[in-house]
């Protein structure tokens, strides 16, 4: 098995076969034109633009965020030497930090209680993968001075692998608050001074909100001098709504896409990023046959590139325990009961987008024909032109024409693949799985042929292509 490095990638393909329709050759095929124009720049994407999001209890669990658990340290560094994650949610607010105490996760009809050395033990894991952390505080059921205590304990023991606090989960839900935007920062306020009378430099984000946005607009109108990020959730709906479906998941969400362009504008105006802190598919721990399929993966890489392209910070997928207790169907690194880690589809599209989501997002544009088809464009640090297609119709095939920008005329190519559109198992890239221990290689590639300045690529029904073009003599 040849294995490359990263960069070293070319033409990345998705394939989710939906009713075997894409391998029998009957599937209706629709002709797709791509322009790129590399002289479009629509944002930079940052480093630890991936991130993974965990409820507090996690971090109560014994060994889990620890150096010694080699295979999610692998697992995080697979993706990237640089990334993010948020311990908050639900459970954050239900938590108190008992520096000698019995450290336990409990769901959140309890109370979860994490000690000194769990946090010693995050640091640690933290500082061997490379990644950082924001932490959330209890602004539910807790006091200032309370969240001052556990902040200084935080810090000390993450030093420098501390991004940012938040204050709150989900706080325009509070029932302390019963709405009141300004209640709530009100208290922001309050805490925000007891923790910076014991950490003058303590660097905050806010306001988390679930789902208004217009309390994201005033925190950072007010709060846009002190504040690292604007931060919201997003999921596509709830778990047990009757729209809990993969037709549903891979239709684009219009009601993302209006929040977004205000977090846009709201960014803009006030010169604070934004990050979506908390997602995936469907809240309430996602919908099993849903959520863990390769439907997940298609919508995942799609959600990572429209984030991108609305000029997120970042977004964290919510992986592992989930306030009620059990591990998340939706999880990227799902846990099984005998605590083995499994890479599940949708870190497949966070591995995809590790290599094709990097460096300049440009303008990639489509003749939009009457096809659920998306098209996205980088270039990576290496000076290399990516073209990520992701086809998320399950019923049409696509063939795809793109003109090749000047100067670019070699491609290669590697496949993502699943035995269909609702495997859970069994899904490879380049040939190859997730290895039990994190790793990931490259089994084989594939050239592209490209003539004339145009590469025309075969995009089955359910899956997605990455293009990496280069210069001749540039290197593969």
């Amino acid at each position: 098995m040849r294995i490359l490095p990263r960069w070293s990638v070319g033409l990345l393909v998705l394939v989710g076969l939906s009713s075997g329709a894409a391998v029998r050759g009957d599937a209706e095929s629709v002709r797709v034109s791509v322009a790129v124009d590399p002289a479009v720049v629509i944002e930079n994407i940052p480093e630890d633009f991936l991130g993974f999001g965990y409820e507090s209890s996690a971090v109560a669990r014994s060994g889990y965020f620890s150096p010694a658990n080699v295979a999610l340290v692998q697992l995080y560094r697979t993706l990237a030497t640089h990334g993010l994650i948020r311990i908050g949610g639900n459970i954050s607010d239900h938590t108190q930090f008992v520096a000698d105490g019995v450290a336990e996760g409990r769901p959140e009809s309890q109370t979860t209680v994490i000690n000194r050395q769990s946090l010693r033990d995050l640091g640690a894991f933290l500082r061997a993968t490379g990644w950082k952390a924001i932490w959330g505080l209890n602004l539910g059921s807790g006091s200032a001075a309370e969240a001052a205590e556990e902040a200084s304990a935080v810090s000390a023991a993450l030093g420098d692998r501390l991004d940012c606090f938040q204050i709150g989960n989900e706080v325009d839900q509070l029932p302390r608050f019963h709405g009141d935007y300004d209640a709530y920062h009100a208290a922001f306020l309050t805490y925000k001074a007891a923790i910076r009378a014991l950490l003058p430099g303590a660097a905050f984000s806010g306001p988390d909100v679930a789902s208004h946005v217009d309390w994201a607009v005033k925190f950072a109108a007010v709060e846009a001098a002190d504040l690292r990020y604007m931060t919201m959730h997003y999921y596509r709906t709830g778990a047990k709504k009757p729209n809990a479906t993969v037709e549903a998941l891979l239709q684009t969400d219009p009601n993302l896409d209006a929040k977004l362009e205000l977090l846009r504008q709201a960014s803009r105006s006030s010169s604070v990023d934004y990050r979506i802190v908390e997602t995936n598919s469907f809240y309430g721990g996602g919908k099993p046959g849903v959520s863990d399929r390769f439907a997940s993966a298609l919508w995942s890489l799609d959600y990572l590139f429209r984030l991108a392209a609305a000029e997120s910070r970042g977004v964290n997928l919510e992986t592992d325990i989930n306030q009620l207790g059990w591990v998340s169907h939706y999880s990227p690194i799902f846990r099984d009961e005998a605590g083995h880690l499994i890479a599940r589809p949708s870190y497949y599209a966070m591995l995809a987008f590790s290599l094709a989501g990097r460096g300049k997002l440009i303008s990639a544009r489509t003749n939009q024909p009457d096809i659920n088809l998306t098209a996205y464009a980088t270039i990576d640090p290496q000076g290399a032109l990516w073209l990520t297609i992701i086809n998320k119709d399950l019923q049409r095939a696509a063939t795809v024409e793109v003109a090749l920008p000047v100067g670019y005329a070699e491609a290669d190519a590697f496949r993502l693949s699943a035995p269909d559109v609702n495997s859970s198992e069994h899904v490879t890239l380049g040939g190859t799985e997730v290895a039990a221990d994190g790793t990931w290689g490259v089994g084989r590639l594939e050239a592209v042929p490209t003539g004339g300045g145009v590469a025309t690529l075969s995009v089955p029904l359910a899956s997605a292509v990455l293009v990496r073009c280069s210069q001749p003599g540039a290197g593969r």
